[in-house]
C-alpha cells in the first residue's frame, strides 16, 4: 500500500479471503495465513504495519470483535495481539496498531454503510482494527474502495468516486484505492488529497524472500521507498 507521494505505508497479506460461508479448511488456511505474515515481520526486526483480509460475517447480535478472535485464532490482552492457540508453545505476539482488517462493509462499525452501498461500483468495503477494550473492540479507521479500469478517462466514473470519498471523510474514514490495474487511472487519483493506494500497476506481490532481502538491506528505512516517483538526476548525467 502506498502513499500519493510513492512512500511505501503497509504491507497487505495477498490471499484470497475466506467465503463467509466457508468451511474450517477455509478458516484454518487463513489462520496459517496470518499466523506466517506475523511470524515473518516477528522475525524481520521491522516495525513493519500489515493488513489482512478477512469475510467476517456474524448475526445481528454477534459480538463482532469475539467473532473475529475465534475466527482467525486470535486474542488481545491490553494493545497486543495474540496469536494461535492459547496452549500453544509457539503463540506469536504483535502489536495491535500494526495489523488492520480489511472487512465487509458493516453496519454496526459504520452508521453510514446504508448510504455507501450506493456505490456498488466500488465495492466499498471497511478497515478496522481491535482495540484494547474489556474484552476487545473493532474500530472502523477506513474504506476500501476497488478501482474500475478506465476510471482515469471516464467523467461520470470520477464524479461518483468524488461523492463516495466526501462521503467516508464525513464518516471520518480514510480511503484506500485498491486494485488499481492502469497507471493513467493512478494518475487522476493522485489529484485527490489523502488517498491511499495499492494495485497491479504499482507493485506486484511480492515473495517472502525478496522482500526479507529488502527489509535486511533497508531496515527501519523500509518506508523511504518510493514507487512512480522520479529521482533528481546526479551531477554530471
Amino acid at each position: 500500500m502506498f502513499t500519493g507521494q510513492g512512500q511505501v505505508h503497509e504491507y497487505a497479506v495477498v490471499d484470497r479471503p475466506t467465503p463467509s460461508a466457508g468451511g474450517l479448511s477455509d478458516i484454518g488456511a487463513q489462520r496459517a495465513r496470518l499466523r506466517a505474515a506475523v511470524a515473518f515481520a516477528a522475525r524481520s526486526g521491522v516495525a513493519l504495519d500489515l493488513s489482512f483480509e478477512h469475510a467476517l460475517a456474524a448475526s445481528h447480535d454477534a459480538d463482532l470483535a469475539q467473532r473475529l478472535c475465534t475466527d482467525l485464532d486470535i486474542g488481545l490482552v491490553q494493545d497486543q495481539l495474540r496469536i494461535g492457540p492459547p496452549a500453544s508453545r509457539e503463540r506469536l505476539q504483535w502489536p495491535a496498531r500494526r495489523l488492520t482488517f480489511r472487512l465487509p462493509l458493516l453496519l454496526r462499525l459504520v452508521p453510514q454503510a446504508h448510504l455507501l452501498t450506493y456505490y456498488a461500483e466500488f465495492a466499498p468495503g471497511l478497515r478496522a482494527q481491535l482495540l484494547g477494550a474489556s474484552g476487545g473492540a473493532l474500530r472502523g479507521s477506513g474504506l476500501t474502495l476497488k478501482i474500475p479500469r478506465g476510471l482515469g478517462a471516464d467523467r461520470a466514473l470520477q464524479r461518483r468516486l468524488r461523492a463516495l470519498a466526501g462521503r467516508a471523510a464525513d464518516a471520518g474514514l480514510e480511503v484506500f484505492a485498491d486494485d488499481i490495474q492502469d497507471i493513467n487511472d493512478f494518475v487522476w487519483l493522485r489529484r485527490l488529497p489523502g488517498l491511499l493506494f495499492r494495485g497491479p500497476a504499482l507493485s506486484a506481490p511480492l515473495s517472502g524472500s525478496c522482500l526479507g532481502s529488502w527489509l535486511r538491506a533497508d531496515g527501519g528505512a523500509w518506508r523511504s521507498f518510493q514507487v512512480c516517483v522520479p529521482q533528481p538526476a546526479q551531477p554530471g548525467e
